[in-house]
């Protein structure tokens, strides 16, 4: 008799965890069926003892094994203040990734004087040496975090892990920088804004190359053309030719077969022109393509928004001859690992 009751109650036991186990994966196919609806959706994941924040974006038409395109805010901005219309062209990643169907993710960073995850004053920690008192001292392991976002999107969304792209401006433009420095195994390829590299680097080398657009602007207030500080607290940092200079290195980029040309100044009352210069790969390398923007300031290049007047007085005027996310995704749809 004792025999048959301990049987009863195995039998009992392995039917409630059966139960269980099918309530878990009906809950679980539920919140995924809602997180994988068309739109724009917040998610979070756990890392380095911290909870990190990201959103992304479902196209209506989402390809099967989609590319990826990751997307930095600026410092002390946030991924939902980087799709604000006074962000100056950043928001037509979207449009973007509805018209290509791919999946656009934007992380977001660490405020660095609270630590608060979920807000809308973060900052990355980029290749800058952190300098207290101001925000470039953040010391967030901001480069594991996106890898295990990349590995969140593998198992959620099968995304194509040869086309995985970076891009942002400022401190996300920094940011992409890193992640092509140190996670340049997973980054296919990179386009980055008003960005430059430190003098003084807490980065690993680059291990490998990879390629990358560059825009850089002759009168940005902040990231300064010629090199310098960061405002009168800030680091120092490379001039825009050095750091061009420093990664046509690493791609290992062919200067003597360069490609240079003005494109078209298609607003001439911005008083701005761009220079483009291509410098294509040599045997092993990747390729470099610069922008010079002339006569503009710390914003992205941009013919339908427009930044608005008093935030033009912080950060200098704004170049209306190109709409700059449009010409980071031709650039990075390119290349495929």
């Amino acid at each position: 008799m004792k025999s048959i009751k301990k049987n009863n109650l195995s039998s009992h036991h392995v039917l409630t965890f059966i139960l269980f186990a099918t309530l878990l994966l009906i809950t679980s196919i539920a919140q995924a069926a809602i997180n994988k609806q068309p739109g724009w959706h917040e998610q979070t994941i756990s890392h380095d003892g911290l909870t990190r924040y990201f959103s992304y974006y479902m196209p209506s038409q989402l390809k099967p094994n989609p590319d990826v395109v990751l997307l930095f805010h600026g410092g002390t901005q946030s991924m939902r203040k980087i799709l604000r219309k006074r962000a100056g062209g950043t928001q037509e990643w979207q449009s973007l990734a509805e018209k290509n169907g791919f999946l656009l993710l934007l992380p977001n960073g660490v405020n660095v004087k609270t630590g608060d995850t979920k807000g809308d004053k973060q900052n990355w920690n980029d290749c800058r040496i952190a300098v207290k008192g101001n925000n470039s001292a953040s010391t967030a392991d901001d480069v594991g975090f996106v890898d295990q976002l990349l590995e969140w999107s593998v198992l959620n969304f099968k995304i194509n892990q040869s086309r995985v792209y970076a891009t942002g401006a400022s401190n996300g433009g920094m940011m992409s920088l890193r992640l092509i420095t140190e996670l340049s195994n997973r980054i296919t390829a990179a386009a980055v804004f008003i960005a430059h590299q430190p003098e003084k680097t807490d980065c690993t080398k680059p291990t490998r190359p990879v390629p990358l657009l560059m825009m850089s602007a002759t009168d940005d207030p902040w990231m300064l053309w010629q090199g310098g500080q960061i405002r009168d607290d800030g680091p120092v940092m490379m001039s825009a030719l050095d750091t061009l200079e420093y990664w046509l290195q690493v791609n290992k980029a062919n200067k003597e077969k360069q490609q240079t040309r003005q494109l078209a100044d298609s607003n001439k009352k911005d008083n701005s022109v761009i220079i483009q210069t291509i410098y294509p790969a040599k045997k092993g390398g990747q390729p470099v393509w610069f922008y010079k923007i002339q006569d503009a300031g710390h914003t992205m290049p941009s013919k339908k928004h427009k930044v608005p007047f008093i935030a033009r007085l912080l950060v200098g005027s704004q170049n209306k001859d190109l709409e700059a996310t449009h010409e980071a995704w031709r650039f990075l749809q390119q290349f495929s690992k």
